[in-house]
């Protein structure tokens, strides 16, 4: 009888070292996932900001150039706002489409 003793008390600690490893090696692959869909999300929300300020910037440069060229401040602003106003209306005509294209970037990035 005290072979079989031995031999469960050693399986059932074993079986508890196993199931701990298994639950440790989850919480390090979730750790691992999250921390590189932490780091892509602040890269994109870096990306954006910068992205902004160069278009914001580039449109005030681009205003003050057309200025020059059609010597009129209200002209270069104007044709300035007008090509913002075009672009968004072109991205309201297409928002579906890039909504499709955004939720399907970002379901490959979740399931990578």
């Amino acid at each position: 009888m005290p072979e079989s003793d031995n031999f469960f008390g050693n399986a059932k600690a074993e079986l508890e070292a196993y199931i701990e490893n298994r639950i440790l090696l989850a919480k390090m692959q979730v750790t691992q996932k999250l921390s590189h869909k932490m780091a892509s999300a602040v890269i994109i929300v870096l990306l954006a900001t910068i992205f902004a300020f160069v278009l914001v910037f580039g449109g005030i440069m681009a205003a003050y150039y057309l200025t020059d060229l059609t010597g009129s401040l209200v002209k270069g602003f104007g044709y300035v706002a007008a090509f913002f106003l075009v672009l968004l209306l072109v991205l309201i005509l297409f928002r579906k489409k890039l909504a499709a294209l955004v939720v399907d970037s970002l379901i490959k990035n979740l399931f990578k």
